[in-house]
């Protein structure tokens, strides 16, 4: 028994580590019950569900739809041989009752002090870390064989989810920005950049905006941030593509160019997180560079906008979190 409740500490503090870099809010009430008030839930057997299970409720406001959103979040801490398509199955199934009852349920949001007058959103969030790094499999197939659409998902229910591989790439992410900030090239202060797009416009300030959901697991997140001792103003984009051709960063240049973020003298790094780049990956990003200066017909100054573009690798960390350390009560 102490060995589980070990196990599930290190999903608890992984967690934590993780979204406070993103800037999400996480609510102080952990591990509560609520009651199911949805008769047609049933447990194992068939018999009425009694109550729902919760973990952590993280949220963050969404500035595309202007609402809160609020991540009712299932935190699993599996060995690689558990991770299989009946108990992702299982724990999808759960999580989405759940999300039904908590949307409409009032000792929900009494429990997580969620006043009923603001616009807001209660999604599910299945966190599923693999504790002893041994997950080798592709975890996006696994959730394929679970079949989806032959869970009784209630309609206007979202559910989201990260695997092992995400959990790491957004670990070591968020480590790269503790070790931009010690060097003084990231100051304290910034914020995930949204731009107004073609259907959809930003709510609220631009500052201090969280990462959504849907932008951790986006090919590319960014960072807009102020002049630091170190640093000028300027962004970063994580990326997580391979670069394994000239293309890739053609499309890449163009999203930066659309989005306005080479019309001043900011700086601009790209800082790549997938863990199969390509051996060709800053070959092929000086040739995307070329390609779209002799499209400028080589203009000096267009030029000049294009070098300051840098990109580098981030390093890879795993965390060091294990059963036995989570047993210590120190």
């Amino acid at each position: 028994m102490a060995e589980t409740v070990n196990v599930g500490e290190i999903a608890n503090r992984l967690s934590l580590d993780i979204f406070r870099h993103f800037k999400w809010n996480t609510h102080p009430r952990r591990d509560e019950n609520f009651s199911c008030i949805n008769e047609n839930h049933k447990s194992s057997g068939d018999k009425p569900k009694i109550s729902h299970p919760g973990d952590v409720v993280f949220s963050y406001d969404d500035p595309y739809l202007g609402s809160t959103i609020y991540l009712h979040t299932d935190l699993k801490s599996y060995g690689k041989s558990s991770i299989k398509p009946s108990s992702i199955r299982s724990a999808i199934k759960s999580l989405c009752m759940t999300v039904e009852c908590a949307q409409y349920s009032e000792e929900w949001r009494e429990i997580y002090s969620v006043d009923p007058s603001e616009t807001y959103e209660v999604r599910g969030f299945l966190f599923l870390h693999n504790h002893d790094n041994g997950y080798e499999k592709d975890f996006y197939e696994s959730i394929g064989k679970v079949r989806l659409d032959s869970l009784p998902i209630p309609i206007n229910t979202y559910f989201h989810y990260l695997g092992p591989k995400d959990i790491q790439r957004l670990y070591s992410i968020g480590n790269d920005i503790i070790r931009l900030k010690d060097a003084d090239e990231l100051p304290k202060d910034y914020t995930f950049y949204y731009p107004d797009l073609v259907m959809s416009r930003r709510h609220g300030d631009v500052w201090n905006q969280a990462a959504t959901i849907e932008v951790l697991t986006s090919p590319y997140m960014i960072i807009k941030h102020k002049g630091g001792d170190n640093s000028k103003p300027g962004y970063i984009v994580y990326y997580n593509r391979t670069g394994e051709s000239v293309q890739e960063f053609e499309y890449l240049i163009d999203i930066l160019l659309r989005f306005q973020m080479l019309d001043s003298d900011e700086h601009l790094r790209i800082r790549v997180t997938s863990e199969m780049c390509s051996d060709s990956i800053r070959s092929n990003f000086v040739s995307a560079k070329k390609k779209y200066s002799r499209a400028w017909g080589f203009d000096p100054v267009r030029e000049k906008t294009l070098e300051r573009i840098k990109i580098e690798e981030v390093t890879a960390v795993t965390s060091t979190y294990n059963p036995g350390n989570m047993g210590w009560r120190e």
